[in-house]
């Protein structure tokens, strides 16, 4: 079909939809590539402390200051969703240094994703629980006791993230850790594996 038959063939097919009195819906034309990204839902805007347990994106629209008043063992941004993407949208998730609290945390979620975040003073910055796998990424973790804990993970990568004056890094336990072009400084203990 030449490009003159298309613009013909569309032609046609207003004057007979008008015609007939019927509204016309557009279409993109024959053979045209349409954006998969326009078909996706739209990110959910998150600017507390939550719990994900739903799939999809969310990004965090402010800082998160204080703790956010998360409880003592609990976490700020808790992912128990499969196929999460967590965007900080280069916010901090900061805490107050409380004992066994943690900033971002993957609990029983496989496929999440962290993004583009600023965590400090928590006990665990980012924590990946067992039976859980992640991608931490741009993620800058600092003034933590541990900046990133990755606990028995079915699989866990850390890249491109900035771990900094942590009291230690990363803390890896289990075998299926990646970690690629990570700034480490200042940390006590740079990363320790179990």
């Amino acid at each position: 079909m030449t490009p003159r038959d298309v613009r013909t063939l569309g032609v046609l097919v207003v004057a007979f939809g008008l015609a007939g009195g019927g509204v016309l819906a557009t279409a993109a034309p024959f053979g045209a590539v349409t954006d998969a990204a326009a078909t996706d839902a739209a990110p959910t805007e998150i600017d507390s402390c939550t719990t994900i347990d739903d799939s999809g994106t969310y990004v965090l629209t402010s800082d998160i200051e204080n703790g956010g008043k998360t409880a003592i063992s609990k976490a700020c941004i808790e992912i128990t969703a499969d196929g999460v993407t967590f965007d900080g949208g280069g916010h901090l998730v900061d805490g107050r240094g409380v004992s066994h609290t943690k900033g971002v945390a993957v609990a029983g979620a496989e496929g999440v994703t962290i993004r583009n975040v600023s965590v400090a003073d928590w006990h665990s910055g980012v924590l990946v629980t067992e039976g859980s796998s992640a991608t931490v990424r741009n993620v800058e973790t600092f003034s933590n006791a541990y900046g990133v804990r990755l606990e028995n993970a079915t699989g866990a990568t850390v890249e491109n993230s900035t771990i900094s004056d942590n009291l230690v890094g990363v803390s890896a336990a289990g075998e299926n850790v990646t970690l690629t072009e990570n700034d480490f400084s200042g940390n006590a203990i740079e990363v320790q594996r179990d």
